[in-house]
């Protein structure tokens, strides 16, 4: 993106979005990466991130029929989408606001 920052930080804890959704027992595994992947993966969170203020998060999905059945992934999604919005509806601690602040991300 054209003048945008080089790092874009997510404000979403998604170490805490995991341990969330496996501590369930709904029979799926979720687990953080750091790699949103290359190119259009890549690009697509990125612009989400520059665009939602540091309010985005990228969620890999395994394809259909394995290892998840298709009601186990949309059950999954719907957890991990869930947990996401509940930690964005928490206040941020006035350390958390200086961080996204060096991120470039606007209050």
């Amino acid at each position: 993106m054209e003048d945008g920052p080089d790092c874009i930080k997510s404000i979403i804890d998604m170490d805490t979005v995991c341990k969330r959704v496996n501590g369930s027992n709904m029979g799926i595994t979720v687990c953080v990466s750091k790699d949103a992947g290359r190119y259009l993966c890549d690009y697509t969170y990125y612009t989400s991130l520059h665009q939602g203020q540091g309010r985005s998060a990228f969620v890999h999905v395994p394809p259909l029929g394995g290892p998840y059945s298709s009601g186990e992934l949309g059950r999954g999604l719907q957890a991990v989408v869930k947990e996401m919005m509940s930690l964005l509806d928490t206040d941020y601690t006035e350390e958390e606001q200086k961080y996204n602040k060096c991120c470039h991300h606007k209050q």
